[in-house]
């Protein structure tokens, strides 16, 4: 049987598994499809959608402020659904959003529903639409972060004026760090009523499994580890053709990431290496171009402005700008040490990315990071807000020189076994399939 949505015609059958994606927002190929404007933070969802593709009948449905109605599009062995959303912002709540997903569930038919992501309430609205549809048993939430947590950590021990403080774009956008850390509080609510609500997650560190029980002790958890984009499987890290000195931090936007802590672990690494060099994938806010420019200085930028100035980084720090899926794999490559120094992570795809190359790698010690490398093993963890030890890492690193290669061959070992492609893609249908309505 075969149902039309405009020109796309939906098979209503089992040849294979339907299984429907929920995103917040198209994969970037969406965009090719639908005309819908995509993110760079979402192309990690690009590889597992690929090899997914292959073993069942793929839809991905995102949500639309533009649409009015929902809509379909065909992309390679893929079916791409446009969700109407009445809410400009993604991070107010739709209550209208329910019908629509109601709606899609009834135009597809899927066996299996997977809402990928806890951080915005459209998952809240999928859970809503899947037990007022009688299908919460076959739907399955993925856990990235978890904006109820990360709202504790969110301002990562800046000092209180800083979190205060407003600049004219703070004041114009009426939100500074502290408005977002409450911002991202006021979405942690849907997040936790949503998992209260699930009855399936999909996880892959303690720390996930750890928070999800404790906001539902009686959710399924499923393990499932994820994959990542088709360069950093291709490529591998040479002391011999690196920069030396130099470090790569591949975000630094907000203060959870540290950008802070790196600035005050460089002042420290200057004093030993003064040719050490950072480089992070943020837009130049230290060198302005234009009033415009001047004005988008969020209070984070101030004050990390004012850091790098006290210290006298300002020829040590370069800005990348947004990179595409092959310039952030040559920056791994050109590094001679990866920072990752966040206040709080869960599963960081960037550190999976450096330890897959086998770029040295120095990263926090915080949420699940201690399931991904081994201390001195595989790489250097360290306590979160000790920015005096990632200089210390760092520096061990640098004077190890060629010899690197012992610990980041073993990191790299280990990141073969976490983002296999075949295993991985395997565990995630064999999660659709024990969840799915085939057969019930």
């Amino acid at each position: 049987m075969v149902k039309h949505f405009g020109t796309v015609e939906i098979y209503i059958g089992r040849e294979k598994m339907k299984v429907l994606w929920i995103c917040n927002v198209p994969i970037p190929e969406a965009k090719e499809v639908m005309g819908d404007e995509t993110q760079v933070r979402v192309s990690w969802l690009v590889g597992i959608s690929e090899a997914l593709r292959k073993k069942v009948d793929l839809y991905i449905a995102y949500t639309s402020f533009e649409r009015t109605e929902i809509a379909a599009g065909k992309g390679n062995q893929v079916t791409f659904i446009a969700v109407p959303r009445n809410k400009k912002a993604v991070n107010q709540f739709d209550e209208q959003l329910e019908e629509q997903m109601i709606k899609v569930y009834e135009m597809v038919q899927p066996d299996a529903i997977h809402v990928f992501g806890t951080e915005f309430p459209h998952t809240l609205s999928v859970i809503n639409a899947s037990r007022k549809s009688g299908r919460n048993a076959s739907t399955v939430v993925s856990i990235q972060g978890l904006v109820s947590i990360y709202a504790g950590h969110y301002t990562a021990n800046i000092p209180e004026w800083v979190q205060h403080f407003y600049t004219v774009r703070d004041l114009i956008r009426h939100c500074n760090i502290r408005g977002a850390a409450k911002e991202f509080a006021a979405r942690g609510k849907y997040e936790i009523e949503a998992l209260k609500k699930a009855e399936h997650v999909i996880g892959r560190t303690d720390w996930d499994e750890a928070c999800a029980k404790m906001f539902n002790p009686d959710v399924a958890y499923h393990f499932n580890n994820e994959i990542l984009r088709d360069s950093f499987y291709e490529n591998e890290w040479q002391y011999e053709s690196c920069e030396k000195y130099r470090i790569f931090m591949s975000q630094g936007g907000v203060p959870y990431k540290g950008f802070h802590y790196m600035i005050e672990a460089l002042a420290v690494l200057k004093r030993q290496y003064p040719m050490v060099s950072l480089y992070i994938t943020e837009r130049d806010f230290v060198n302005p171009r234009g009033i415009k420019e001047k004005l988008r200085l969020n209070s984070y930028q101030y004050y990390l402005k004012k850091l790098i100035n006290r210290y006298g980084l300002q020829e040590n720090i370069h800005f990348l700008g947004t990179l595409d899926e092959k310039q952030m794999c040559e920056q791994y490559l050109k590094a001679n040490v990866f920072v990752l120094p966040s206040a709080i992570e869960n599963s960081p795809n960037s550190l999976g990315e450096a330890m897959m190359l086998g770029t040295p790698t120095v990263v926090s010690d915080v949420g699940g990071v201690k399931n991904m490398i081994d201390h001195e093993k595989e790489g250097y963890v360290y306590q979160h807000d000790a920015s005096y030890m990632i200089a210390y890492y760092a520096g061990r690193f640098f004077e190890m020189g060629a010899e690197a290669k012992k610990i980041t061959d073993q990191a790299r070992r280990h990141a073969s076994q976490i983002f296999d492609i075949e295993k991985n893609i395997g565990d995630l249908v064999a999660i659709y399939e024990k969840i799915s309505r085939i057969d019930r």
